[in-house]
């Protein structure tokens, strides 16, 4: 049975009390009620769209709008309305139903997922948790010890892009390239829960990536990771343990090599607020001894907060890196590697529509080296180094088929340094297509 048979539509609706309204705008109401209840949806749309007009805008009255103008294949007008329910407190979990229902039926399985498990993990109706349940269970996901968990997830993806000024792997490395060049790149990225889910479970994760340049091969860069994530609960913090391990290349060669660990949590805050934390330690070994000043520890704590207002994410956050490199010393001079960094970073996620979401990206960064470098190659007189980056991002997806969306994306660099050589403005643009499993 497809998930569309599932709508809780009017049954529920007429368990619910009716908003009274006088004269005209009630007689409007109960004609479209009427006319719903006997398969009319166009007729009802009507009344209840002539109530709008006398002035009545209750959240009962949006909710028969929903449902409306989803009967009547309107699936853009009834997000539109559920969109502005999640706001009301007495329909939020019903909106993320029909939301689900909208997403299933555009084709839009990934959304569907997202908002059947909003319902699922968040309301306090049998009925309703029960529904949401069966629909999640149709779209692949796995229902173990009260959590909700999709036993396979992933996706790939081809990218072409344009870099206007291409830098190596690691931007402390030798400063810019200073030349412009296109790109190719391929990636891929899984999930396999081997127990349990987000409540507890053990999840193992692998990716790819693969980009190459035009006529830049120097500066072709690969890498994969493999990481093992233990998620359970701290109290009232839902906690994630992941350990892993990370091979990076550079130029077609092994040049660098990260095992890592890492800790975050998320507490809820009520009302779609949640407080994040994050830490992150990386030991780091050079492969190739060209690039042996990169060896060596980084610490990364990060605390921010989360949003959800509707369809939408915002996240703000501060990050603190500290990082004891191997640095290099040569005949010429002493040059730092190991930066201190304070970065503020705010991201917006938005639902745009069924088809179209967008994201954008600001951060600000300041980094402080930890010793002067003297190396007479770089600068004439010993100087502490210090950057200030400004970055800005802006990305946009369209789903055109079920599973597959196309995306574009780009970001703008402004870094600025008291050693000149690392000063530079930088654009990327990437277009690409994208296919989620």
């Amino acid at each position: 049975m497809r998930l569309h048979m599932f709508f809780l539509a009017f049954s529920l609706m007429l368990t619910m009390p009716l908003v009274t309204v006088a004269g005209e705008a009630d007689e409007h109401f109960s004609q479209g009620v009427k006319a719903a209840g006997a398969g009319d949806y166009k007729n009802a749309l009507s009344h209840f769209l002539r109530v709008r007009e006398l002035g009545q805008d209750k959240p009962v009255l949006d909710y028969n709008l929903g449902v409306t103008y989803y009967r009547l294949g309107q699936y853009s007008e009834a997000r539109k309305v559920f969109i502005r329910l999640v706001k009301e407190p007495e329909f939020t979990h019903l909106a993320y139903f029909n939301l689900g229902l909208i997403a299933n039926k555009s084709g839009d399985e990934r959304s569907a997922t997202d908002w059947f498990l909003r319902t699922y993990d968040n309301t306090s109706d049998a009925k309703l948790k029960a529904l949401s349940a069966k629909a999640l269970e149709r779209l692949g996901v796995n229902l173990k010890k009260g959590s909700t968990t999709k036993k396979w997830s992933g996706f790939a993806s081809v990218n072409a892009g344009y870099d206007s000024n291409v830098k190596l792997a690691n931007e402390d490395l030798v400063g810019v390239v200073g030349e412009s060049d296109s790109s190719l790149e391929v990636m891929g990225a899984g999930n396999y829960w081997l127990r349990g889910g987000r409540e507890d479970g053990v999840r193992l994760s692998f990716s790819a990536n693969m980009q190459k340049y035009q006529t830049l091969s120097n500066d072709d860069f690969s890498q994969f990771k493999l990481g093992l994530s233990r998620f359970g609960k701290l109290g009232d913090w839902n906690m994630r343990f992941t350990g892993s391990w990370n091979e990076s290349y550079l130029g077609g060669n092994n040049y660098q090599r990260i095992f890592g660990g890492e800790a975050r949590g998320q507490y809820g805050l009520g009302d779609g607020k949640y407080l994040r934390l994050r830490y992150r330690l990386n030991y780091i070994t050079a492969t190739d001894t060209i690039f042996e000043v990169l060896g060596g520890w980084r610490h990364q704590l990060r605390a921010g907060m989360q949003f959800n207002q509707g369809a939408h994410r915002f996240r703000v956050y501060y990050q603190l890196d500290l990082n004891e490199r191997s640095d290099r010393v040569r005949a010429t001079g002493f040059t730092s590697f190991s930066p201190t960094r304070h970065a503020l970073r705010a991201l917006a996620y938005l639902r745009l529509s069924e088809k179209w979401k967008g994201r954008l990206d600001a951060r600000y960064r300041f980094s402080g080296y930890n010793d002067a470098t003297t190396d007479t190659n770089i600068v004439t007189s010993p100087v502490t180094r210090e950057d200030s980056q400004l970055r800005l991002g802006a990305r946009l997806d369209y789903g055109f088929a079920r599973n597959w969306e196309v995306e574009g994306q780009y970001a703008y660099y402004d870094n600025s340094s008291n050693i000149a050589a690392n000063s530079y403005t930088r654009s990327v643009v990437f277009l690409g297509v994208n296919r989620f499993f």
